[in-house]
C-alpha cells in the first residue's frame, strides 16, 4: 500500500487513482488538509463526489435496487412458467 499524495489515504499499489479523493496517484499537488478535495483545475483526477460517505450511500442504494430488480425478474419468470404450464395442461 502507498499513500495518496493529495489526501494521504491508503491506496493499493496497482491502483492508478485514489479511492478516497479520486486524485491520480502520481499527482504532485501539495495539500495542507488531508480532507480537502481535488481542485477542479487538476486534470489528472476524476470528478470528486461531495464526500466518500455520499459515494458509499449511493453505492448501497444501487446495490439494493439491483437486488430488488433481480427478485422481480425471478418472480416474473416463475409466474410466466406457471402460466405456460397451466396452458399446456388444458
Amino acid at each position: 500500500m502507498s499513500t495518496c499524495p493529495h489526501c494521504g489515504a491508503a491506496v493499493p499499489e496497482d491502483s492508478v487513482y485514489c479511492g478516497n479523493c479520486g486524485a491520480a496517484k502520481n499527482s504532485t499537488a501539495s495539500v495542507s488538509n488531508s480532507q480537502s478535495r481535488v481542485a477542479t483545475t487538476d486534470s489528472t483526477a476524476f470528478p470528486n463526489p461531495s464526500s466518500s460517505g455520499d459515494l458509499q450511500l449511493r453505492l448501497e442504494k444501487a446495490m439494493k435496487r439491483a437486488e430488488l430488480l433481480s427478485y422481480a425478474a425471478v418472480g416474473l419468470g416463475v409466474a410466466l412458467l406457471a402460466v405456460i404450464i397451466g396452458i399446456s395442461l388444458l
